[in-house]
C-alpha cells in the first residue's frame, strides 16, 4: 500500500511554478518581462512581499480578485479609487499578463510529470493551486485535462501561506483538509501553510532532505513510488 491508500487521502492538489516544471523558468520569464518597466516590476514585486508577511500564516480574507487587487493598490499607491483601480490593472497585463501569456509558452515540465499525474489521478482526486495566473501554463505542460480545476490565490484573495486559499480548496473539493495531500516546492509557502490548515504535505527538491514535510522527493517517479 502506498501513502495515499494508508492515510486515506482522497485529493492531491499541487502548486504549480516551481513544482510542475522547474522553478528557473519561471524567474527566467520574471525577469525579462520586467526589463521595459523595472522600477514598476520591483515595486510590484516587493507589495506582494509584504502582502504575504501581512497576511502570515491566519490572516487574510477570501475576497476576490477585485479585493485582491484593491490590497495591491493601497499598497502601492495608498488608496484605491476607482481611477487607481484602473491604472494599477492596466499596469499588471501591460507589464505582467500580456508578456507572460506570451513567455510562459515554452516552459517545460519536470520529467514524467504527465504520466505520474495521470497514475494518481487513478486513486485521488487532483487539483492545482497557483500564487501566479495561470494562463497558459497548463496548456504549455501539457496537463490542461488532468485536474478537476486549477486556481490562483490572487483570484481567491490572499496568497500563500495564508490559510484562506487553502481552505478555498478544501471547500472547492468537499474534502476534509486531513484527506488532502498538498504538493509543492516552497517549505515556507507550500508545506507549512498546507500544514497550518491539517493537510498532508509533499515537499519536491532536489537539494532539501530536511523538511516539515511528510514526505520529500526528488522527481515524480520518486513520488510515485511512495504514494501509490
Amino acid at each position: 500500500m502506498g501513502y495515499l491508500k494508508d492515510n486515506g487521502i482522497e485529493a492531491v492538489c499541487f502548486d504549480i511554478d516551481g513544482t510542475l516544471y522547474p522553478k528557473w523558468q519561471t524567474n527566467v520569464r520574471l525577469v525579462i518581462a520586467a526589463m521595459p518597466n523595472p522600477f514598476f516590476s520591483f515595486s510590484y514585486l516587493r507589495m506582494r512581499t509584504r502582502l504575504r508577511e501581512k497576511n502570515g500564516y491566519d490572516g487574510g480574507e477570501e475576497s476576490g480578485r477585485k479585493g485582491f487587487l484593491e490590497k495591491e493598490c493601497i499598497d502601492l499607491y495608498g488608496k484605491s479609487d476607482d481611477a487607481h483601480l484602473e491604472k494599477l490593472e492596466r499596469k499588471e497585463r501591460k507589464v505582467f499578463y500580456d508578456r507572460w501569456d506570451f513567455l510562459f509558452r515554452s516552459i517545460t515540465p519536470f520529467p514524467h510529470v504527465r504520466e505520474s499525474l495521470l497514475a494518481i489521478k487513478k486513486e485521488a482526486r487532483i487539483a492545482f493551486l497557483s500564487d501566479f495566473p495561470i494562463g497558459v501554463k497548463l496548456d504549455a505542460l501539457g496537463v490542461t485535462d488532468i485536474p478537476e480545476f486549477a486556481v490562483s490565490t490572487e483570484d481567491i484573495g490572499a496568497l500563500k501561506p495564508s490559510r484562506v486559499p487553502f481552505l478555498y480548496l478544501s471547500r472547492l473539493l468537499g474534502v476534509e483538509n486531513d484527506r488532502i495531500l498538498y504538493v509543492g516546492d516552497s517549505e515556507r509557502k507550500d508545506v507549512l501553510g498546507a500544514k497550518n490548515v491539517g493537510m498532508h504535505t509533499l515537499l519536491i527538491s532536489r537539494r532539501k532532505k530536511e523538511s516539515n514535510a511528510d514526505l520529500v522527493v526528488s522527481s515524480y517517479k520518486e513520488m510515485c513510488r511512495f504514494l501509490l
